[in-house]
């Protein structure tokens, strides 16, 4: 086995994050007309029929949460999935900026044009697109690249009230004239206010960078400024993170010789030990540091 090869596949770090998702307002996220609902526009249940959130939707919104701070943060990058054609990626090039500068996700074509037309290169480009992901990219995932955080789909309590669904009105508005739009009334269900989903989160095999990203966009949810779902303009979907807990498995980096590696495995496949952990009321201190750290340790960075 080569050295590659061992870096790709090694276990070096898992955290855990674990908290309860409540909504501080209601919550729409579509299930489409499958359902025994009969709204014009339900909410998406469990077999069971109990609302839950997908962990897709919940991923998407702490993306661009996420993409919303890097440009303030030191160091950082961020596509933010902004697509490129020929022509916008030409005068980009026009304006100084080199190709590696530009995250390989919003110039795929580029890419896919460069491989296929140098075939003997193609695993070369491939390590070199790699190289040139923004840090958005790195750790939620790319065309190119497998994610570095995996988010469970949120589901409520076996305490929460789950019964209990608003339906509430809309109309359709013209644009042109401003006004109602006649005959075209309709509904849509809400989960209400206060309802609350368990969160689960793993970053495996995460840079300091990636780890440091996540962190601040959990602080994000923590104090109050998430938001998820649809209908947000109407004032839906703001949600606050509360009892986070945090477990950290931390197998290679500085300090850490080939024996305390193997020993640390052992106790946490065996006794699920980790190297850190951090309770209910001890969670937010481990996001503040990571965050700390964004500022300190890429200080001077460009």
């Amino acid at each position: 086995m080569t050295t590659n090869i061992q870096s790709r596949y090694l276990l070096r770090n898992r955290y855990v994050f674990k908290g309860k998702l409540k909504m501080q307002t209601g919550l729409h996220i579509g299930g489409g007309k499958v359902t025994l609902s009969s709204s014009d526009s339900p909410v998406v249940l469990t077999p069971d029929q109990k609302p839950f959130i997908p962990g897709s939707s919940f991923k998407g919104a702490l993306r661009s949460t996420i993409e919303k701070l890097v440009p303030g943060l030191p160091g950082f990058s961020t596509c933010a999935l902004m697509d490129l054609n020929e022509t916008e990626l030409n005068k980009e090039y026009q304006q100084g900026r080199k190709q590696s500068d530009i995250c390989p996700t919003i110039r795929q074509w580029e890419v896919a044009r460069r491989r296929r037309n140098r075939p003997q290169e193609a695993e070369k480009i491939l390590n070199e697109t790699l190289d040139e992901l923004c840090n958005t990219c790195r750790l939620f995932g790319s065309p190119f690249a497998a994610a570095h955080v995996n988010i469970n789909d949120l589901y409520m309590s076996e305490q929460e009230l789950v019964d209990i669904i608003e339906r509430r009105d809309g109309v359709a508005i013209d644009r042109d004239s401003e006004k109602a739009r006649d005959r075209l009334k309709y509904d849509f269900e809400v989960v209400p206010a206060s309802a609350t989903f368990v969160m689960g989160i793993v970053l495996e095999n995460a840079s300091p960078k990636e780890l440091q990203l996540l962190c601040a966009g959990l602080s994000e949810y923590v104090h109050g400024f998430g938001v998820i779902g649809g209908k947000r303009s109407r004032g839906l979907g703001v949600a606050q993170l509360e009892e986070l807990t945090v477990d950290a498995l931390e197998l290679v980096s500085d300090g850490i010789d080939d024996a305390t590696r193997r020993q640390r495995l052992q106790d946490y496949l065996v006794k699920r030990d980790v190297t850190r952990h951090y309770e209910k009321d001890e969670g937010e201190v481990f996001l503040m540091e990571q965050i700390t750290k964004m500022f300190t340790s890429n200080e001077g960075a460009s």
